[in-house]
C-alpha cells in the first residue's frame, strides 16, 4: 500500500519550496499545542543566549573557554566557585569614607553682561554651602561571590538532519552556565515575542544590560524607528561612575539610614549645586509582577477611568497630545499585546513618594501648608496638585522612552525604581554661566524630536544612570532628563518645593512660561499657592531654616510678578488675586526694601552678585552669615517685626 502523504496539497510544489512549506506546518502544529509551544519558546531563549555569548567573545577577540567536563561536586567549597567580573558598579558610602564627590565644574568667566529679569544667567552652579559636618563619600565594592558550586545545563537544540515531519531531536550537548550571559543582565530575551514584537532589535548598553529597542511593526515596518535610533544613542552614552561624576552623588543608603538629618543636609547641598543624588538600595527590592493585584494591592482601583494613558502608535502621529482614554485595568491587559506601547504619568499615590526620614525637605508642605493656615485659613478654591504632587506613580509597558523634558512647575523630584529597572539619562549645559536666553536656545534643541546627537554633544554633558529595583534618583528642579524603560515597572515619585532651591524653581517656570508645551511632558497648575503659603511662614520661620541670597530673591520675583510665570498652556486664573496674595506680596517688598533697596537692585544682584560680576557665584555669601535665618546670629530682621 503506497504510504499516505501528509499534506496532499504540497505535491506539486518545488524540492525547496516544499521544505519550507513542511517546516512552516510543523511549526503551526507545535504551537497549537501550548506545553509545546512553551517548550519551543524556551529553547530559542536559550539559542538566543549562546548566539549572544558568540558575539560578545567575538567582539572581545576572545575564543571561548573550553568545555569543561560535567564532575558532580556537592561538597564544593569557596575554591570551586566561578566569579564572574561584575559589569555594573555598585556603591557604598561609609563614615571613613572621604567627602562625597560635590565638586562643582571648573570655573568659566563669561564677562558679557546680559539686563534685565528676562535674561538672569542660568544658576546650575554650586551655592555656598552653610558651614557643616563633612559628609561621607563612596566607595566601590566588588559583587558579592555567587554560588560556590559550578551549574551545568542541558541544552536542547533542532537537528536540522531530521525530516520536516518529525519533532526536533534533544542534543545532549552541556555547557557551563558561566560561559552564557549573565541573566541579570539579559533584560530583552525573556520578553521578546511575549510583550514585545518579535521583530524588536535589541542593543547593549554601556553598563553591559541588553535591552530591547522600541518596537510596534505595523505595515512590515518599525514605526517607532526615531525611538529606536534615540536609544541606540543614549545606549552609547557613558555609565554614570560614582567616583569621577561631577554631576551626579552617589551613596548608598545603608551608610546613612542611621543619620537622616545629615543626609537632608547633603541632599540640600547636592541639589542647591545644581546636582543629581543617587540613593542605592533606598528601598528592599521586590520580586513581583506587575498586574492588577499589584496595584490594587497598593491602593489603586484599576476600573478607574484615565485620561492621561500615554500610547507609543499615538505619540508618532500626535506628540504633543498622544494621551489615549481608557481604565488601568485595560493598560495592564495591553501588556501582551505585541504592538502596543503604553505608559501612565500620574497614578494616584498621594504621600508616599517621598520616604519619611525625607519629608522634611518638603518645604511646602511643612512650612508652608502646616504652618500657616492658622492664621492665614484657606478661603479660596485651592487646586489639588498642591497636595497631590507629593506623591504619584509610574507604570511603563517594556520599551518605554521618554525624550528630554524637564517636570513643571519648578518642583524638586524624587523617583524610585520599584518594579522593573529604568536608564536615567540627565543632561547638563557644558557651559555653567550660559544666560537663560541661550539657555532656552539649547533647551529646544535638546527636546526636539527625533533627537539630533551632533547638535546637542556640543552643548550638553549627559550620562546613564541605571536604577535598579530599590534606587532613588533626587534631582533638582528644572533639571533636563530623558528616559528609558526596557521591561513592564511601577516606579513611584514627589514634587516639592524647598526655600534653598528656590533659584532653580524660578528658572524652571520662566522655561515653562516661555515654550512650556515643547519642554515638559505633564502640566501642573498649583504652585503659585504654595509660594504664597512659604513666604507667609518667613516671619515666623525657625533656626532650623536657611535662606541663601538668590533664593530668596527668586522667591520675591515669583509672588511680586506672578504673571510671568504662568505656564504656556495653561490656565490663567493661576494668576488671579486671592487671600494670600496681598500679605504676600507685602512681606516680599519689605524683604527687597530691606537688603536691596528696591526690585531692580535685587534683579541686578540675582543677575550678576553684588558687584555685577558675571564670575561664577554660589551665593555670594548668603544674607544671614551662618546661612541660618535665626534672631541669634546678630541679623537685622526688623523688616518682619510688623508681620510677627
Amino acid at each position: 500500500m503506497p504510504r499516505q502523504v501528509k499534506h496532499p496539497e504540497l505535491s506539486q510544489l518545488s524540492p525547496k519550496a516544499k521544505d519550507a512549506a513542511y517546516k512552516r506546518k510543523w511549526r503551526e502544529e507545535k504551537k497549537s499545542d501550548p506545553t509545546e509551544n512553551e517548550r519551543l519558546r524556551q529553547l530559542q531563549n536559550e539559542y538566543k543566549r549562546r548566539s549572544r555569548a558568540k558575539l560578545k567573545f567575538q567582539q572581545a577577540n576572545v575564543e571561548p573557554p573550553a568545555k569543561r567536563r560535567r564532575v558532580a561536586t556537592p561538597d564544593a567549597g569557596p575554591s570551586d566557585s566561578h566569579v564572574p567580573v561584575s559589569n555594573y558598579p555598585s556603591v557604598i558610602a561609609g563614615p571613613s569614607d572621604d567627602a562625597p564627590n560635590t565638586a562643582g565644574r571648573s570655573n568659566t568667566p563669561n564677562s558679557t553682561t546680559v539686563p534685565g529679569p528676562s535674561d538672569v544667567t542660568l544658576d546650575h552652579t554650586p551655592v555656598q554651602a552653610v558651614p557643616s559636618r563633612q559628609f561621607s563619600d563612596v566607595s566601590v565594592t566588588t559583587e558579592p561571590p555567587p554560588l560556590t558550586r559550578e551549574v551545568m545545563i542541558e541544552l536542547s537544540c533542532i537537528d536540522h538532519n531530521t525530516s520536516p515531519n518529525d519533532a526536533p531531536g534533544l542534543s545532549t550537548r552541556l555547557t557551563p552556565l558561566s560561559d552564557l550571559p549573565d541573566d541579570s543582565m539579559d533584560l530583552a530575551t525573556d520578553i521578546l515575542g511575549v510583550q514585545v514584537s518579535s521583530f524588536s532589535d535589541t542593543v547593549q548598553w554601556s553598563s553591559g544590560f541588553t535591552t530591547i529597542l522600541p518596537c510596534i511593526w505595523k505595515d512590515g515596518k518599525n514605526i517607532c524607528q526615531a525611538d529606536a535610533d534615540t536609544v541606540r544613542y543614549f545606549s552609547q552614552l557613558p555609565e554614570s561612575d560614582p567616583k569621577s561624576s561631577t554631576h551626579v552623588v552617589h551613596i548608598h543608603h545603608h551608610n546613612w539610614s542611621s543619620r537622616p538629618e545629615e543626609l537632608r543636609d547633603l541632599i540640600a547641598q547636592t541639589l542647591r549645586e545644581g546636582k543629581c543624588i543617587v540613593i542605592r538600595g533606598a528601598d528592599k527590592p521586590q520580586a513581583a509582577k506587575l498586574d492588577v493585584d499589584y496595584l490594587e494591592n497598593r491602593g489603586t482601583s484599576t476600573r478607574v477611568n484615565l485620561t492621561q494613558s500615554t500610547d507609543v502608535e499615538e505619540r508618532t502621529r500626535n506628540y504633543t497630545y498622544p494621551q489615549v482614554e481608557g481604565t488601568i485595568e485595560e493598560f495592564i491587559r495591553n501588556l501582551d499585546d505585541l504592538n502596543k506601547i503604553q505608559f501612565i504619568l500620574d497614578l494616584p499615590y498621594t504621600g508616599m513618594g517621598i520616604p519619611e526620614h525625607l519629608r522634611l525637605l518638603d518645604h511646602g508642605i511643612v512650612h508652608g501648608w502646616n504652618q500657616t493656615t492658622a492664621e492665614y485659613p484657606i478661603v479660596d478654591p485651592v487646586h489639588p496638585d498642591n497636595f497631590l504632587v507629593n506623591g504619584w506613580a509610574l507604570a511603563h509597558h517594556p520599551a518605554v522612552l521618554t525624550n528630554f523634558h524637564h517636570d513643571s512647575d519648578g518642583g524638586v523630584t524624587f523617583v524610585q525604581s520599584v518594579l522593573g529597572k529604568k536608564m536615567w539619562i540627565p543632561a547638563f549645559p557644558q557651559n555653567p554661566n550660559i544666560s537663560r536666553t541661550k539657555f532656552l536656545e539649547h533647551s529646544l534643541e535638546l527636546t526636539d524630536t527625533p533627537i539630533k546627537p551632533n547638535k546637542i554633544k556640543a552643548n550638553w554633558h549627559m550620562e546613564v544612570v541605571t536604577l535598579e529595583e530599590g534606587d532613588m534618583l533626587i534631582q533638582p528642579p528644572g533639571q533636563y532628563h530623558a528616559a528609558f524603560t526596557p521591561t513592564a515597572a511601577f516606579a513611584k515619585g514627589a514634587h516639592c518645593f524647598n526655600y534653598e532651591f528656590l533659584h532653580e524653581t524660578e528658572l524652571s517656570r520662566h522655561l515653562d512660561a516661555r515654550n512650556g508645551k515643547y519642554l515638559t511632558n505633564q502640566l501642573h497648575e498649583h504652585s503659585l499657592d504654595t509660594l504664597h503659603r512659604m513666604v507667609l511662614h518667613l516671619p515666623r520661620a525657625s533656626s532650623h531654616t536657611r535662606l541663601f541670597t538668590r533664593p530668596l530673591i527668586a522667591l520675591c520675583m515669583m509672588v511680586i510678578n506672578p504673571h510671568k510665570y504662568v505656564a504656556a498652556g495653561s490656565s490663567k486664573k493661576k494668576s488671579l488675586p486671592r487671600s494670600t496674595t496681598e500679605p504676600a506680596i507685602a512681606i516680599c517688598n519689605a524683604i527687597v526694601k530691606h537688603f536691596w533697596t528696591d526690585m531692580k537692585t535685587a534683579v541686578s544682584v540675582y543677575t550678576n552678585g553684588p558687584n555685577k560680576s558675571r564670575d561664577r557665584f554660589p551665593d555670594f555669601p548668603d544674607l544671614y552669615g551662618s546661612g541660618t535665618f535665626s534672631s541669634n546670629q546678630n541679623t537685622d530682621l526688623t523688616c518682619f517685626e510688623q508681620y510677627l
